[in-house]
């Protein structure tokens, strides 16, 4: 009798042994499967900076102990605006652009709409390109990069739409460099304080040294022109005017200030096409044109 009890006794205590083997065994499978992402936010859908700087943005991987929470990020419109490996925001060229943040694991994403806008001087946008003078982000008369503008002859600081050597004010006429003089230089005398024309000297900076870029299939065909800083500007193909007609054949014309050494009826201007950047011929990165031509005005300030 007592051999019996002892016998049926062992046989719940073995079971109960196994039974917490295999709880055990599970508990361990359980804790070493990964930890799989299962969201993913950043700390601001919507962000504003200018041009040359810089802000950051945070992304959060949930759960906090997921395995892997590598992320990669990407910007919708890289030409306004960058984006590194660890978040950090730079602005080249005014506009909006989608940052996102993608996980590695899933493919969940987060965005933020950034907007990039050019710093002011004197109430216009201007735009740093690591040069020796900043340049103006649009055309005099413009609202925006893309916008022609109006086009005004040599040393004038009223627009035409009829360009002639007749009605020209300054074709024919010995003048100095006229930049920062507010009786023929349309940048000062409509832009006043520092803004003014671009010389000679300027004009040739801009072409040898930043990368130009020719743009189609926008609103209006022009030239993405990137400085030593990194940060661009925008010149419209705005054509010229001769006479009564407005002619974009051969892309857009820019007057600088400085009239042509020993001819009173050219002053040198600057080109942007497809085929070329300011260049007119292969040692000339500023040609000269007539006077009585009307050009757009695209300003600098020191």
């Amino acid at each position: 009798m007592n051999r019996l009890a002892i016998c049926l006794t062992a046989v719940p205590l073995a079971f109960l042994s196994l039974a917490s083997c295999e709880k055990e065994q599970n508990g361990s499978a359980k804790s070493n499967s990964p930890i799989f992402v299962e969201d993913i936010s950043l700390d601001k859908k919507e962000l504003t900076i200018e041009v040359g700087k810089t802000a950051a943005l945070t992304a959060t991987v949930y759960p906090e102990d997921a395995e892997d929470k590598s992320i990669n990020w990407v910007s919708s419109e890289p030409d306004v605006a960058s984006v590194s490996d660890n978040g950090e925001v730079r602005g080249y060229f005014a506009g909006e652009t989608i940052i996102s943040a993608t996980t590695t694991d899933g493919g969940l994403r987060a965005e933020c709409t950034v907007t990039v806008k050019n710093p002011t001087i004197d109430g216009h946008e201007y735009v740093d390109l690591g040069l020796s003078v900043k340049w103006a982000a649009c055309n005099i008369c413009a609202e925006s990069p893309e916008e022609d503008g109006d086009h005004f002859a040599w040393g004038e600081i009223s627009p035409r739409d009829y360009c002639t050597e007749e009605n020209s004010l300054t074709y024919g006429i010995e003048l100095p460099d006229i930049s920062g003089d507010p009786q023929y230089d349309a940048a000062r005398a409509n832009w006043g304080g520092s803004w003014r024309l671009p010389t000679h000297e300027e004009c040739k900076e801009l072409a040898l040294k930043c990368d130009w870029k020719w743009i189609e299939g926008t609103e209006n065909n022009g030239m993405l022109v990137t400085g030593p800083s990194g940060n661009s500007i925008y010149f419209p193909a705005a054509g010229y005017v001769d006479y009564f007609w407005l002619s974009r054949t051969h892309g857009g014309y820019y007057w600088s200030s400085t009239p042509t050494e020993g001819d009173t009826t050219d002053a040198y201007s600057l080109i942007v096409s497809s085929t070329s950047k300011g260049i007119y011929t292969d040692n000339d990165y500023s040609p000269y044109q007539f006077r009585y031509m009307g050009y757009c005005i695209r300003p600098v300030t020191d």
